[in-house]
Parts: C-alpha cells; sequence; structure tokens
C-alpha cells in the first residue's frame, strides 16, 4: 500500500463518504474514486462495498484502519516534533513539573530568574511524570521537574535536591513527630505516587481516613481539620500556616529531580536556569533544614551533579 492509497482510505472512513473524502483531499470526486480503485486493485481486495449510492467498509478496512489510526497519530507527533523544532532556542524555556511543584516552588524561582533574565520567553506546564516523559520525548518541554527519578529510553535524570517531608495536622502542637505515633485513623493518604512510596518505607497506613490523589488537596483538608498527611515542604509552607507544619523525626526527604533528554544538549538560556535552580534551592534547602532540625548541620542538595540515566 502506498502513502497515495492510505491517504485516500483513510479520508474515506473517516469523512464517510468519497465526495467528503476528495473535498478533504482538496481533489476531485473522480480523482478519488481513481485512487480509491488503484488502492483496492494493490492490494488485492476490496475495500468498501458499495450499497444503495453509500460506501460501507469490509471488515478488511476495519482491520486496516485500526492500523491506519496509529499511523496518522505518529504522523500528527511527528509534525508536531518539526513545529517543536522550528522554535527558537535562544532565549526561550519551556518547563514542565509535577501540578504541587507548579503551585508552590516554580512560579517563586521563575519569577526571581526573571529579574535577572527580563528579555527570557518561558512557557510553563503542569502534567503528571508520566505525562512529562512524553512531553520530553516529543520535545514540549525542554526541562521537566518531578519528585521521582526516571529512567526510560533518552530521558537523563538529575538529582537536584533531598526536598524534606513534614507532617501537617491543624490540631498537633507538640514539635517533632515520630511517623508511628500518627494516628491512622485520621490519616489523609496523598495518593499512589513518589511521597506514598517513601512513607511506605518508614510505616505502612492500613487504614485511612480519606485517599486523595495530589498534595495540594491533602494540605487542603488538613486545613480544614480533616486529619493529618504527611507533604513535601514547598506544598506545605505554600498552603498551610506554619503551627500547622511539624518536622519529622528522624527525618525524612524526596528526591526533587530535574529531566531532560539526554541526546540534547541545553542552551546557554536553559543551563544558566539550571545553575539559577540549583543555587537557589541549595540556599532555601539550608534554611528549611536548620528550622525544622536545628540540631542537624547537613543540607543535601545534589546541585545538579549526580545523574542517573
Amino acid at each position: 500500500m502506498k502513502l497515495r492509497h492510505l491517504e485516500i482510505f483513510y479520508a474515506v472512513m473517516t469523512c464517510g463518504s468519497l465526495s467528503r473524502a476528495a473535498e478533504a483531499l482538496n481533489i476531485s470526486q473522480p480523482a478519488a474514486s481513481k485512487a480509491l480503485k488503484s488502492a483496492e486493485m494493490k492490494l488485492g481486495f476490496t475495500l468498501f462495498q458499495r450499497v444503495r449510492g453509500k460506501l460501507l467498509p469490509t471488515s478488511e478496512a476495519i482491520t486496516l484502519f485500526e492500523k491506519a489510526q496509529s499511523i496518522y497519530q505518529d504522523l500528527d507527533n511527528l509534525r508536531l516534533l518539526a513545529d517543536n523544532l522550528a522554535r527558537d532556542p535562544r532565549a526561550k524555556i519551556t518547563l514542565g513539573c509535577l501540578p504541587s511543584l507548579g503551585l508552590s516552588l516554580v512560579p517563586e524561582l521563575v519569577t526571581d530568574f526573571y529579574q535577572q533574565n527580563s528579555k527570557l520567553v518561558m512557557t510553563l506546564t503542569t502534567e503528571h511524570t508520566e505525562t512529562l516523559v512524553k512531553k520530553l520525548d516529543f520535545r514540549e518541554i525542554d526541562l521537566a521537574l518531578t519528585l521521582q527519578p526516571v529512567q526510560q529510553g533518552e530521558i537523563l535524570t538529575t538529582l537536584i535536591a533531598e526536598v524534606p517531608l513534614v507532617y501537617i495536622d491543624r490540631h498537633y502542637r507538640q514539635g517533632a513527630v515520630e511517623i508511628d505515633q500518627i494516628d491512622q485513623q485520621r490519616w489523609i493518604s496523598p495518593g499512589p505516587h513518589s511521597l506514598s512510596a517513601a512513607i511506605a518505607t518508614r510505616r505502612d497506613f492500613s487504614t485511612t481516613r480519606l485517599n486523595v490523589q495530589t498534595y495540594y488537596m491533602a494540605t487542603e483538608f488538613v486545613k480544614r481539620g480533616m486529619g493529618c498527611s504527611i507533604t513535601d515542604i514547598f506544598s506545605a509552607q505554600h498552603n498551610l500556616a506554619p503551627e500547622m507544619i511539624h518536622p519529622i523525626t528522624p527525618p525524612m526527604a524526596i528526591n526533587l529531580c530535574l529531566l531532560r533528554r539526554a541526546d540534547v544538549s541545553l542552551s546557554p538560556m536553559a543551563q544558566k536556569f539550571v545553575d539559577f535552580l540549583c543555587q537557589r534551592l541549595r540556599q532555601q534547602l539550608k534554611e528549611i533544614n536548620l528550622r525544622l532540625y536545628p540540631d542537624h548541620k547537613k543540607v543535601n542538595c545534589a546541585a545538579g551533579v549526580n545523574a542517573l540515566t
């Protein structure tokens, strides 16, 4: 089957008639009819039955159409990739991040970065990690910030920092808390993702009062006195009063990771942003850790050194 045969076949299947297919392809109806007959002759079987002036797809056509849909989706992705490659990368950055980071950490960092780079054009998007990886694959974004490493294909994971986890509770007032002390009858589960996996290494909360899908929702329910949970310090600080945020002992943390394509070099502006990100986080996390754990002097921040492929 040649490409022109695939084109007319797909057009007829999606448009429902030869006349509409011809119009969609910007060709005459006789030309479309001739192309369809040529496709059937090349294939050696009939694609459509002519019944009372209508074209009804045969079982072979329906089977072919399933594969054709996949091919056209790949073509759409190819067009999108070409469009993204055509962008001028010199002073542009496209950054993706988790929704929780998009509500707390990222707006602050981007605003501060703009103070030094006023001519920068930046595009931001929030998605879950799986979608961010797909966007990197198709070069829809240059960088992604997540709270879990990714080992997949050409994706390069850089460990930026260890972000402290904190206990959040509207009614607790006794300082640092041990995870085994948390009342699971009041426990709000933050959802099936990297944060829950980190919590599970310390304790399995077999009973929960409420299950949510985002860190932000967990903080909102804690604010309303619905229960207690564990979240990252940035999400907690963004949405809760200081008296609702408590350190965990022994300390717990989750990895903040920068994702990018290993086979694509960063533009000078993107590299400048990464350097700024690491420097600013190193400073912020040092202050946060000293506040949470005044007896601890060490602050873990990879600062773009450790990479996982």
